[in-house]
């Protein structure tokens, strides 16, 4: 053990790549999952103050097993020794070393291309298809978009993870990459969002005048889908604030609307953030941020509004 512990002090360590516990099959191949073995056992033991000590419970004069202590502390890497000869012993076993891959979760629209560093990610990666749950509130208004994860499984790499949408064929944004979770949005597409950008402004300044019962319900309604959870939503709160009494026109700055997501050719959501100014008769003035989302669904060539989320 002395001249183990000797070859670890002396960075020596090549002869311990092969009790590396890895992922099988790497995604890259084998020849990355070699070096990811090398870099691994250069970073667990090329550095530090190395000694040993009997493993209590295992070690037996017939069959020596030791635990590596590393600055004077104990480590979970175990060393199985086995008699080559009269005197002399070989490592026959190690453990608690182990190079595990990442696992790649990719979330995109189903039949969306997926790329990684250029290539073309197949079927055989898709573990998941299910509904798209930010359209639950309109599902019974549309054929309803579907979402397909892909998990890419002994991952030692990084990688340039890329998608193409299947309703305009653009590429779509990523959203979100938290703990190897790739999340990619919906389309963006430049025609709706030129087409429908100042009507959904003009929208959201109705919708805030009724929110404090400076305008009406008939001004909003028509641009809301009869029995959509929106029109049930909005057509309530005018007779939870018939109590406001504003002294004159509110007021909207800031106003900004954007992450449009074209989920099919007759849906689409986008966010909306403004600041509403509004003058009280009693003399107090107010100042409401807000923060909503749309989501948008088209009858007889026309778009209304489905369902309305506020956001934080």
């Amino acid at each position: 053990m002395d001249k183990i512990t000797e070859q670890i002090q002396l960075q020596d360590t090549g002869d311990f790549t092969k009790y590396v516990h890895t992922g099988e099959n790497a995604y890259e191949g084998s020849e990355a999952l070699d070096e990811a073995v090398r870099e691994y056992i250069k970073n667990v033991l090329c550095e530090g103050a190395w000694a040993y000590t009997k493993k209590s419970g295992e070690y037996t004069n017939d069959n020596p097993v030791y635990q590596l202590k590393k600055d004077g502390q104990k480590t979970d890497i175990i060393i199985y020794l086995e008699k080559r000869s009269k005197n002399e012993w070989t490592i026959a076993d190690v453990s608690g070393l182990s190079c595990e891959g990442k696992t790649y979760e990719i979330i995109v629209p189903e039949n969306s291309e997926v790329t990684v560093d250029g290539n073309k990610l197949g079927s055989e990666y898709v573990t998941e298809t299910k509904d798209a749950e930010v359209l639950s509130n309109v599902a019974k208004h549309i054929n309803m978009p579907k979402t397909t994860t892909y998990h890419i499984e002994n991952v030692y790499k990084e990688h340039e993870i890329k998608a193409t949408g299947p309703v305009y064929n653009s590429e779509l944004e990523l959203i979100s990459s938290t703990d190897n979770v790739y999340e990619f949005g919906f389309e963006a597409n430049g025609k709706l969002i030129e087409e429908q950008e100042s009507r959904i402004k003009e929208i959201t300044e109705i919708y805030g005048k009724y929110v404090v019962n400076y305008e009406s319900f008939a001004k909003l309604s028509p641009y809301i889908l009869p029995g959509s959870y929106a029109y049930s939503y909005l057509s309530r709160i005018s007779r939870t604030n018939i109590w406001l009494e504003v002294s004159r026109e509110p007021a909207f700055s800031d106003m900004k609307v954007y992450n449009y997501q074209s989920y099919t050719k007759d849906c689409f959501s986008c966010e909306v953030s403004f600041d509403l100014q509004v003058s009280y008769n009693s003399g107090s003035f107010k100042d409401y941020p807000t923060h909503m989302e749309y989501i948008f669904v088209k009858r007889s060539g026309k778009w209304y509004i489905a369902d309305m989320v506020m956001l934080k």
